[in-house]
C-alpha cells in the first residue's frame, strides 16, 4: 500500500510540473493511475491532501546539497546543480508556483522557508569549500554571498517579480548568466579557468 501511495505522489508532481496544479484534477488522478476515485480517496481525503503530500514526499526526497561529496571540488558542485536546474526546466510549467502560492498560500509560505534555508547553507558550504581548494577568493565572508544568493534565486529569479519574464526564467541561458555574474565575483584566476572550461564542455556536448 505504502508503494503505490509513494508511486502516486511521485507520478502526481510529476503532472503537476509539467501542467500545474491547477489544470490537474482528481478525475485526471484517477484516470492516470487505472483507478476509481473511491479508491484514490482511501490515499488521499481531498484535493489539498494530495497537493500537500506531494509537496512534502518532493521536499524530503531533493535537496540542494551538491556539496555532499568532499571528493569533488565546490566548482563542479555548482555545475552539478546547474545540470540538475536544466533537466528540471525541460519539463518545468511556470504555472505551478502561482498556483501553489494563489491557491496553497500556507504550503507556498513553508515551500520558500525550506528553500531559503538550503540555498543559505548550501552556499556556505560551497562557498567554503571553494576557499579551501584555491578556486574561490580566502577573503570572501560566505556568510554574506549566501544572504545575496537567498536573494538571487528567490527574487530576481521569481518571475511575479518582474525581474524576468516568464520566457527568460524557462531557459537555461538566464541561469547561465547568473551563474557566470557569481563565479566572476567569487572565483580566483585557477577557479575562473576551470569553470570556464568544464562549463564549455558541458554546453557544447548539450549543443551536440
Amino acid at each position: 500500500m505504502e508503494e503505490k501511495k509513494q508511486y502516486i505522489l511521485e507520478k502526481v508532481g510529476e503532472m503537476y510540473i509539467r501542467y500545474g496544479i491547477r489544470a490537474v484534477t482528481m478525475d485526471d488522478v484517477a484516470a492516470e493511475f487505472g483507478i476509481s476515485k473511491k479508491t484514490l480517496y482511501q490515499f488521499f481525503k481531498d484535493k489539498k491532501n494530495l497537493v500537500e503530500q506531494v509537496i512534502d514526499y518532493f521536499l524530503d526526497k531533493s535537496t540542494l546539497d551538491f556539496c555532499s561529496s568532499e571528493s569533488s571540488n565546490a566548482i563542479d558542485q555548482i555545475l552539478a546543480m546547474r545540470n540538475h536546474v536544466a533537466q528540471i526546466l525541460k519539463q518545468f510549467n511556470n504555472t505551478l508556483e502561482f498556483d501553489l502560492k494563489r491557491s496553497y498560500p500556507a504550503l507556498y509560505e513553508k515551500v520558500h522557508a525550506i528553500k531559503r534555508k538550503r540555498i543559505y547553507e548550501y552556499t556556505v558550504k560551497n562557498i567554503n569549500h571553494g576557499i579551501k581548494g584555491g578556486f574561490f577568493r580566502s577573503e570572501l565572508d560566505a556568510e554574506f554571498i549566501a544572504k545575496l544568493q537567498v536573494g538571487r534565486m528567490l527574487y530576481t529569479l521569481n518571475p511575479d517579480n518582474g525581474v524576468f519574464d516568464v520566457s527568460e526564467m524557462a531557459s537555461i541561458k538566464l541561469f547561465d548568466q547568473v551563474m557566470d555574474y557569481h563565479m566572476h565575483a567569487i572565483c580566483t584566476e585557477k577557479g575562473i579557468n576551470y569553470y570556464r572550461k568544464q562549463l564549455n564542455n558541458i554546453q557544447n556536448e548539450e549543443n551536440n
